[in-house]
């Protein structure tokens, strides 16, 4: 077998990463105010998305947890409380 070094690992669209988040969002109870989330804040929460991804297994929302955890300083501009940080620590 020979591999082919352009082939995908794995692939996610905005959409698909949107979905999940907001899932999240609303299974966790979290008062983000995600109709005000910029554009560019959206993109930034993507890449974090992404890089959890690659960082943690999708058991007990490690990936979504792992995401909001690196981006928990943007997301209190849109209601993310410091509770809301400690309900998804992992520690």
């Amino acid at each position: 077998m020979r591999l082919k070094p352009n082939d995908t690992i794995f692939s996610i669209t905005q959409n698909g990463a949107m979905e999940a988040l907001l899932e999240f969002i609303k299974e966790w109870e979290l008062r983000i105010e995600v109709e005000k989330i910029s554009k560019k804040d959206w993109e930034t929460l993507f890449s974090s998305y992404a890089d959890s991804i690659s960082d943690y297994h999708p058991e007990n929302d490690h990936q979504e947890r792992g995401a909001f955890l690196r981006s928990s300083e943007m997301l209190k501009k849109y209601g993310l409380t410091n509770e809301d940080i400690t309900r998804l620590d992992f520690c």
